[in-house]
């Protein structure tokens, strides 16, 4: 089909495409309808423009963009931190509000395992960095209410006014693997009451990464033990079977490994 072709079908609803359709990598299009259900975005605006995108690509998309809804609606906030940061530590999940108005119904939503590492950001420069097997760089101590104490200021710019903050933090997703927390977009003096409430926030944003990712470690490496331990039981019970060791010998070993 010619590219001003009114009988271009949409590779995804098979449809025609209409004149504002979208080309994909694999010589098809995507009609305006199907663009809009797999939420996304014009070229620049994301990690994989819509031009470098396959059709499997676009159904990928669509299904996580269906999913998402679902984890939306399901989602139920036990810690929101200002107008940037929800938790829903019952089903171990988190999401970014919108920067706008901080809505949650743009939001995508992440398992607390997605996260891999993050730090803030201040004017373009890492002013703190945590993350899975990390310590806290930046402010390792926590006060009672779970923010960072001191540290974490100890490299920003010397300035009274402050352009940008915002927190950027890797997820275990491929095509997106990374999600922005945006605090400050506009110039804002640092020694004003708004400032420092913000700072707060962002402060209180790193240390629930920073305590669900160490919580994450621990789960992992009692994980890791208990496959050990399954692992020892199997190799015991495969040497009675084969008349290596007695039942005698195999009931010890495995009194010893379970701990009774």
């Amino acid at each position: 089909m010619g590219f001003f072709s009114l009988k271009a079908v949409c590779a995804i609803c098979d449809q025609e495409a209409g004149l504002n359709r979208y080309r994909i990598a694999d010589k098809n299009w995507i009609c305006p309808s199907c663009f809009k259900k797999a939420g996304l975005k014009k070229i620049g605006q994301m990690n994989k423009p819509i031009n470098k995108m396959t059709k499997d690509d676009v159904n990928a998309a669509i299904e996580a963009k269906i999913k998402n809804e679902i984890e939306l609606s399901n989602f139920s906030p036990t810690k929101s931190i200002g107008s940037f940061m929800e938790f829903d530590d019952n089903n171990k999940k988190w999401l970014a509000l919108s920067s706008f108005l901080g809505k949650r119904n743009k939001s995508t939503v992440y398992n607390y395992s997605d996260i891999i590492d993050f730090e803030l950001l201040e004017d373009g420069e890492s002013v703190a960095q945590g993350g899975l097997g990390k310590a806290l760089i930046g402010g390792a101590l926590f006060g009672g209410t779970g923010a960072i104490v001191g540290g974490i200021t100890g490299k920003r710019k010397n300035t009274n006014v402050c352009n940008s903050l915002k927190l950027k933090i890797t997820v275990n997703d491929f095509h997106s693997p990374t999600v922005y927390v945006n605090f400050i977009e506009s110039s804002t003096k640092r020694n004003g009451f708004i400032f420092k409430n913000i700072y707060d926030s962002a402060q209180e944003c790193l240390s629930t990464l920073q305590l669900i990712c160490d919580a994450q470690k621990n789960d992992n490496h009692q994980n890791e033990h208990k496959t050990s331990d399954a692992d020892e039981l199997i190799k015991f019970k495969q040497l009675l079977d084969a008349g290596a060791i007695s039942q005698e010998e195999y009931d010890i070993k495995k009194s010893e490994i379970l701990g009774t």
